[in-house]
This record gives structure tokens, sequence and C-alpha cells, in this order.
């Protein structure tokens, strides 16, 4: 069986040389690039169902069932409770405002209104509506590229979660009326007095 070798020298003609490295390229235009949100960072941009998905678990539930917790096993040492409580909910506030600062450069504004959403009362609340409705940008905006995108089960999963965690509030202000507004407590009672009317 003969062997097949590379021939030394120039090939003669129009014949192509198979060991020449090729001319083709990716353009990065053409390659899509997207960002990777961690949990506490303060730069880039966070998509919308992320934002829910991390607020839901981390600035919503984890301190609320810490600080319960606490408040039941230290009700004896009021400042070591103070410090413990002090020290989630410092560290909730801080996610919180993380997480809005890079919403805001989804959406294409400043992070400063991230800031303002949380740190001013009143105003703060109307900025933090767009913040927390609002799709971001599809495309890279000055502030970086968009998250990778989520499947359609796990954007429906975050919708269950985000409806479960308003139900699930309404619940502590009904169960615990006076940590809560007496009003939820106020709707419960007629709700169960108009089901055992039925």
């Amino acid at each position: 069986m003969a062997r097949i070798e590379p021939v030394l020298g120039g090939l003669g003609g129009g014949a192509e040389n198979p060991y020449q490295v090729g001319e083709a390229a990716l353009l990065e235009s053409d390659a899509p690039r997207f960002s990777k949100p961690g949990i506490l960072d303060f730069h880039g941009r966070i998509s919308l169902a992320r934002y829910w998905l991390i607020h839901v678990g981390l600035v919503v539930w984890v301190p609320t069932l810490l600080l319960i917790f606490f408040v039941y096993g230290l009700r004896q040492e009021p400042v070591l409770l103070l410090l413990v409580a002090s020290m989630v909910l410092v560290s909730s506030l801080l996610l919180s405002i993380s997480l809005l600062m890079r919403r805001a450069r989804d959406i294409g504004w400043s992070p400063a209104w991230g800031l303002v959403s949380v740190l001013v009362p009143g105003i703060g609340a109307l900025v933090m509506l767009p913040l927390v409705i609002l799709p971001g940008q599809k495309s890279t905006n000055r502030y970086g590229a968009p998250n990778p995108f989520l499947s359609t089960r796990a954007k429906a999963l975050i919708g269950l979660l985000v409806v479960l965690n308003f139900a699930g509030m309404i619940g502590l202000f009904v169960y615990f009326p006076e940590y809560g507004a007496p009003v939820f407590a106020e709707l419960f009672s007629h709700f169960q007095t108009w089901l055992m009317g039925r």
C-alpha cells in the first residue's frame, strides 16, 4: 500500500494546498453575546425574569423567614435580636439596590434610578414600578449585553412564584394581623363569613 506524504515546495498551477490555514473567521457581530448575572453584583444588567426570581427568593422570603425565626428565638435578648435583624435587613437592602440598579441598566436608564427607587420614599415607588414591570432591551446597550434567554417553562414558573409570593405575604398579614395591615385581616374575615353563609 502506498503512503501519501506532503510535498515540500511549491504546488504547480491551480492546485489547492490542503495544509494551508483557512481564511474563514467569525464576525463578532454575528455571534450572540450574553452577560452572566451574579447575585450581589453592582455591574451589568439583569433581565426581568431573573430579577423576580432573585427578588422573591432572596429579598422577600429569606429575610422574612429569618426575622420570624430570630424574633421567636431571641425574644429574651433584645440587643442580640436588634443586631441580627439589622444585619439581615441591611444585606437585603444591598441586594435590592443591586438588583434595581441592574434592572435600570437593562431598560437603558441610568443606574441612579435604581438607587432612587430604593432610597427615596414616595417618588421611589413610582420609579420602581417601571423597573419591575418593563422588559429590558433585547440587544446590547451601553451598559452591556443582555442575559441569556430563559425557557418558556422557566418564565411560567417564575410567574407562578411571583403570584405565590403575593398570596403568601397576604397570608402572613392575615395570620399575624398585629404586624400587617388590618385591612387584609378584615377582608379575610368577610371572605370567611361569606363562605360559611353559602
